[in-house]
């Protein structure tokens, strides 16, 4: 009868609870709980690594910036004189204002003052606009630049990559994301399974005292409370390990909870995991190709892989240009002479200064060289792109085939722990009609333990491949929403 009454404490003090589904009845209602929004909102804001990823677009637009300086309008000045033996040999001045225009043709304004008993003829400015000389003038590409040049092609390929840096920001935000989830859900279901040992104890705990106590009233043998000892021992050690591996996820996960100001904030012993899972949406099987499809054309590798295929594509406009004849026209209207009361008309045909410029090199080595060497860079981008696409579907059908096998193997193992729990209390049957005794009883006990951990263990991998699957596709944030809303 007293054994009856040890097994029936031990059964009601089990912890039924753990069973899939239930994990948030193991909660006091007075702890502090964190929830895995919680975490993500925490590091969404104050993530160093995050709002490191954030700084790309910066990158990019400053980037865009720099690369637009070369149309940047540019003032050149310079002055020089000479004097000898009294004597004023020349005073030159010179300002011009270039200004850069995106349209294949450069203006140009120059202001010049120039006097000197010895002035060069060519730089004489007549005394009656008192030395002053204003030209204006183009200079137009008609050969090598007409199409596109150098600073255009700079300018585009800044924009292009203001697309990859965006797509690098949403790679390096969705790989913080995900270790911090994967992190989050090791440190709940190691807390879950601490609290399980934690409850075993006191089962074992119990289970020693009363056979203690039958064994000094003559009710039970020496072998029983030896038995009961090493089976509180066991319990006691195997929740040692599993405190240390609480430790561990605790630790693992308070390395990701930042504050304002790069504040890193600590995980209290104190705080307990709630189970609030945002991430618990799973597509289904008509589902798997739409998301391969737009994994192809949207997934962070590949925008980057395409920015880059652009990037080449305009850098090979700009190399199969260079192949041409470098020729310049260059026109200036010298508007002379001023008077203080006003312009004259330009002369067109009479005050201008005209040239041209040539230059082609005779063996274009240099320029057919990188012309195929940026052919070369295109098709190991095309591999890329298309090994990058096969391994991303490959991806996804292995996450999206792994995640349908957890999910049975949880239902499974959901059946198993409740199978258990049932050849438990045959068990406690018995052992109250005399046919099992408490060996038989632990090692019943020890199955239910083990069916217990295996399905926290699977619940833990189920909840990681919920959001690798996400990850694996590229979605921003590791939201569906992109797809289903």
């Amino acid at each position: 009868m007293i054994n009856k009454f040890i097994l029936i404490v031990a059964i009601a003090a089990w912890p039924a609870s753990y069973v899939l589904g239930q994990e948030s009845d193991t909660f006091s209602m007075d702890s502090t709980t964190l929830s895995l929004a919680e975490v993500i909102n925490l590091a969404t804001n104050y993530h160093p690594v995050l709002r490191q990823a954030n700084l790309q677009e910066e990158f990019a637009k400053m980037e865009l910036l720099a690369a637009k300086g070369q149309l940047d309008p540019k003032i050149v000045s310079a002055y020089s004189q000479k004097s000898f033996k009294d004597t004023d040999y020349y005073q030159k001045f010179q300002t011009s204002i270039k200004v850069p225009l995106w349209f294949p043709i450069d203006p140009k304004i120059e202001v010049s003052q120039n006097q000197g008993d010895y002035l060069n003829p060519e730089n004489y400015i007549s005394s009656t606009t008192d030395y002053w000389q204003i030209t204006t003038g183009v200079s137009l590409p008609i050969g090598k630049g007409l199409f596109i040049d150098e600073r255009r092609s700079l300018i585009k390929q800044a924009r292009v990559y203001q697309d990859m840096a965006m797509a690098e920001q949403i790679k390096l935000g969705n790989k913080v994301l995900y270790t911090i989830i994967k992190s989050y859900w090791d440190w709940h279901y190691a807390s879950l399974k601490y609290d399980v040992f934690d409850q075993v104890i006191q089962v074992a705990e119990t289970l020693y005292n009363q056979t203690r106590m039958n064994y000094e009233l003559g009710a039970s043998s020496a072998v029983d409370t030896i038995q009961a000892l090493i089976t509180l021992q066991t319990r006691r050690s195997e929740a040692q390990k599993q405190k240390q591996e609480l430790i561990q996820s605790r630790l693992q996960l308070s390395i990701h909870l930042w504050g304002p100001d790069n504040i890193p904030m600590e995980l209290s012993e104190n705080v307990k995991p709630e189970y609030i899972n945002p991430y618990e949406f799973t597509p289904a099987d008509t589902s798997i190709q739409k998301l391969i499809f737009w994994a192809q054309e949207n997934h962070p590798e590949i925008l980057k892989l395409e920015g880059k295929r652009e990037q080449l594509e305009i850098q090979e406009k700009w190399k199969k240009e260079s192949l041409k004849p470098e020729i310049n026209l260059n026109y200036s209207l010298i508007d002379a002479p001023i008077y203080y009361d006003g312009l004259s008309l330009p002369k067109w045909q009479d005050n201008y200064k005209f040239g041209m410029d040539f230059s082609f090199p005779l063996y274009l080595r240099k320029e057919r060289a990188g012309l195929q060497k940026t052919r070369l860079y295109q098709q190991s981008v095309d591999f890329d792109l298309a090994q990058q696409k096969r391994q991303i579907e490959a991806d996804i059908k292995s996450t999206y085939n792994t995640l349908q096998i957890s999910e049975q193997l949880v239902s499974q193992y959901q059946e198993i722990a409740s199978n258990y729990e049932t050849l438990l209390q045959a068990e406690l049957l018995n052992v109250t009609n005399g046919q099992s005794d408490l060996f038989k009883f632990n090692a019943q006990q020890d199955k239910l333990l083990a069916s217990k951990m295996k399905l926290l263990d699977a619940e833990a991998k189920l909840q990681k491949l919920r959001i690798a699957l996400p990850y694996v596709v590229g979605l921003t944030s590791l939201s569906y929403s992109a797809l289903y809303e």
